[in-house]
């Protein structure tokens, strides 16, 4: 990849990932590597997305609002603007690009991956929702125009790395490391007063609003069961997560011949994303090491479900198929504003996503026909549903 993958799309610059991989691709420049971020894309943070647009000179850019965009063009005559999720999809699409790094947070990620995919390109992926909300809809773009995923998120990255080193048909089990969150020794009636200051402090990763979130209800790290069936096929019964507070192994691989392989670093995502990007090379990233000689303990333990609803719940959408995962996902994203916002308490995420999985199995016909248009039609039923239900 450093040699072929030299104009790249980001989507998503302006939030944690997108800043993180900007820095690698100016660490490589740096070191010689043939690098050039041609479009860059963000949500609302105008002013980080201008600032972005000097340090990079990209020759587009999109923003969500159509006031937004105007003013970019009025700043930056000479770039080629668009605005909404169709400019998204406009920049994912492009010609003469080798890598689509696809960093957007929420469902709105998921237009992107395909149009991308369907040009055949390789997309850099680390918007959880193209494959749990369209899961099925990326394997057939995969499988009828030639393009390719690799993932960006650290644990999906550990097991790409480990499974290098084996045949699928001798994986005997995927094994996702889950930190298990600040609330992992939180009582029942300790996680009813939980506050949002306290929900977005995440023990080791420093991450936008919702993933932190997530990871403390464990709705993450059920999505990630999710993104390692479709991306490896595995099947469910073989991916397990398990407990690991520090964070370090990031992910393992045990081999039907008794052999299991890790993947460990320390807490920082620009790791993976640079293995990402010069995959199968290895330059020296120039971050700190992980450190061996410590005395570094490996402790493990078994996620206790019960403990976690929420993450049961998620994974209950992934059985019913069709559009479950939509409404689910999509009714995560607003209970976590209206816990954010002090208008339910932080149990009431898992209660909601109950009450939504619910709704849809009540308003959802057999023989439902899964395309990205009812996609997105269930995704705005479970919002507007979401912003109302009792929890």
């Amino acid at each position: 990849m450093l040699r072929s993958h030299a104009r790249l799309v980001l989507l998503g610059s302006t939030g944690s990932i997108g800043t993180q991989t900007l820095d690698v691709v100016e660490r490589l420049r740096k070191a010689g590597h043939p690098f050039r971020v041609v479009s860059l894309a963000a949500g609302s943070n105008v002013e980080a997305l201008a600032e972005q647009i000097c340090a990079h000179s990209p020759e587009a850019a999109c923003i969500a609002s159509s006031d937004d965009a105007a003013r970019l063009r009025e700043r930056f005559p000479r770039l080629r603007v668009v605005h909404g999720p169709d400019g998204l999809t406009d920049l994912a699409g492009l010609e003469d690009v080798d890598l689509v790094i696809n960093a957007l947070v929420g469902a709105v990620g998921l237009a992107p991956t395909l149009a991308a995919l369907r040009k055949g390109r390789t997309v850099a992926l680390a918007n959880k929702e193209s494959l749990v909300v369209g899961g099925a809809l990326v394997k057939q773009a995969l499988a009828g125009h030639g393009g390719a995923l690799f993932p960006l998120d650290s644990e999906h990255n550990a097991l790409y790395q480990c499974l290098e080193a084996g045949k699928r048909s001798d994986i005997a089990r995927l094994v996702v490391t889950a930190s298990g969150g600040p609330f992992l020794r939180f009582t029942d009636e300790a996680l009813a007063r939980v506050t949002p200051e306290q929900a977005l402090k995440h023990p080791n990763w420093s991450m936008g609003s919702r993933i932190t979130i997530d990871s403390a209800t464990m709705v993450n790290k059920a999505f990630e069961v999710i993104e390692a069936h479709v991306l490896f096929g595995v099947p469910y019964e073989k991916i397990d997560v398990l407990v690991h507070p520090p964070s370090i192994v990031h992910s393992m691989v045990e081999y039907n011949d008794g052999s299991v392989l890790a993947q460990l670093a320390t807490h920082d995502m620009r790791i993976p994303i640079q293995y990402a990007l010069t995959y199968p090379d290895r330059p020296d990233t120039q971050l700190p090491r992980l450190n061996l000689d410590s005395g570094l303990t490996l402790p493990f333990e078994t996620l206790d479900v019960s403990r976690f609803p929420a993450f049961a719940t998620v994974l209950q959408a992934a059985d019913f198929g069709g559009s479950a995962l939509a409404a689910v996902n999509a009714a995560d994203e607003i209970l976590i504003s209206r816990f954010l916002a002090g208008e339910i308490p932080f149990t009431g995420i898992s209660s909601g996503l109950r009450r939504m999985l619910d709704a849809w199995s009540e308003a959802t016909p057999a023989g439902e026909q899964v395309t990205l248009e009812r996609l997105l039609d269930v995704d705005r039923w479970a919002r507007a549903l979401a912003a109302e239900i009792s929890v």
